[in-house]
Formats: structure tokens, C-alpha cells, sequence
């Protein structure tokens, strides 16, 4: 009496459970391990903003940049541009990869430079975005609380009702010297690493005393300078 053997998955381990094979398995293994990580990313952003509800920025106010669209309030355009040029490079992909299977070569070359291409333009976007979103042109101050004050001064055209005001509308410009903390002058031989800011603690209370319309704002509260 001889038995049959199937030999079509002999060289990934055979087939495994409801005859899947090794490559499948691995995949959902992969599928799951990514979703349980990302759901662990979000549910930890979840409690992150929850717990510091007070002081959370507002999307709508921190990206409001548009590349080579200086002064331009732009809320989230930004934002919605990088989300489509990342769905356009995984659909390119998809197509890519459909096109191998058919060994349309041509085809492939042409969806994964395209691929290519929106990579680089996400990643440079992302770049760009960091680079100006975390240089602190408008300036804040953090309390011991964990509130972040900000300088605003009224405008009715505003939703808030308040619109932020730089820190070269207002800071001061004083005769003082500043010099950047190097090993051979720091204490322990430690240095500074980073540059100096453009403007010190000093120009900016003295900007802010002389500028009455100047206030201070916090994300509930928001009061007059005292004088």
C-alpha cells in the first residue's frame, strides 16, 4: 500500500495550520506584531493628551506653514499634502508589484521610480516640517505647572480671538554681551549643544514691558501683563 506525499511545500517547512504556508504564516505574524505596536503608539498618545489636556497644542495653530508661502495661514494644508503624497508612493507600490507578476518590466521600472520619488518627497517634507515647526520663532514659556505661556495680542480676525505674536515684533535689542558655553569655560567641562537663541530672557521682558498690547495666553487662561 503506498501513500501519496505532497511535496508542494516541502521547501518552507511543509504546510502548517489549515494549510498555510510558512511565507503566510509569517506575514499575519508580521500583520499582527505591526498593529499591536501601533495600537500600544496610539493608545499611549491617548493618555498622553488626555492627561495634559490643559496644555496641548492646537494642530490648527502649530501647522499652519506652506512651503514657498511665506505669511500665508495655511492650517493643516500642509499636513493633508504629505498624507497624499504617502497614499500616491503605496499605491505606486501596489501597482508596481502587480506589474512584476504579469514581468511587465517597464511598467515596474516606471511605478517604483515613481515610489522613489514620493519617498524622497515625503521624507523631505517631513524635514522641512520639523526644521520650522521646532525653531520657536513665536516663543513660550513653560511653568513649573507644565502650562505653556505664550505672547499673543488681540485680533478679531482670529478664531481664537488672539494671534501669536514673534519674538522679533517685540523683543528688545540691549547692550549685553552673550557668549556660548565651550568645554575649556563650562562647569565640569561641559558645553552648550546648541546655539545661542537670538534673543535673550532679558530683550524679550524688556520688548515686553514696552509693548502694552502684548499679552500673555495659556490654553484657558489669558490675562494682561502686569504693570
Amino acid at each position: 500500500m503506498s501513500a501519496t506525499v505532497n511535496n508542494e511545500h516541502a521547501l518552507d517547512g511543509g504546510p502548517g495550520p489549515m494549510g498555510a504556508t510558512y511565507g503566510k504564516m509569517m506575514m499575519w505574524f508580521f500583520i499582527v506584531s505591526d498593529a499591536l505596536t501601533f495600537s500600544g503608539f496610539i493608545a499611549a498618545y491617548g493618555f498622553s493628551r488626555f492627561k495634559f489636556i490643559e496644555t496641548w497644542p492646537i494642530a490648527d495653530e502649530v501647522f499652519t506653514h506652506f512651503p514657498f508661502l511665506h505669511g500665508v495661514n495655511a492650517p493643516m494644508y500642509y499636513v493633508a499634502l504629505m498624507t497624499f503624497i504617502l497614499i500616491f508612493s503605496s499605491v505606486t507600490m501596489v501597482i508596481a508589484v502587480d506589474a512584476g507578476h504579469k514581468l511587465q518590466k517597464t511598467k515596474v521600472a516606471v511605478y517604483m521610480l515613481l515610489t522613489v520619488i514620493g519617498g524622497f518627497m515625503f521624507l523631505g517634507s517631513q524635514a522641512w516640517e520639523w526644521k520650522n515647526f521646532i525653531k520657536g520663532e513665536y516663543g513660550a514659556v513653560e511653568t513649573a505647572g507644565g502650562s505653556i505661556l505664550q505672547f499673543v495680542k488681540v485680533d478679531k480676525s482670529e478664531k481664537t480671538g488672539y494671534k501669536r505674536v514673534k519674538l522679533e515684533e517685540f523683543a528688545a535689542t540691549l547692550p549685553e554681551e552673550r557668549e556660548q558655553l565651550t568645554r575649556d569655560k563650562g562647569v565640569w567641562f561641559m558645553e552648550e549643544d546648541h546655539e545661542l537663541p537670538q534673543y535673550s530672557v532679558n530683550e524679550v521682558m524688556a520688548g515686553f514691558k514696552s509693548h502694552p498690547e502684548i499679552l500673555v495666553r495659556t490654553e484657558f487662561i489669558t490675562k494682561k501683563k502686569e504693570k
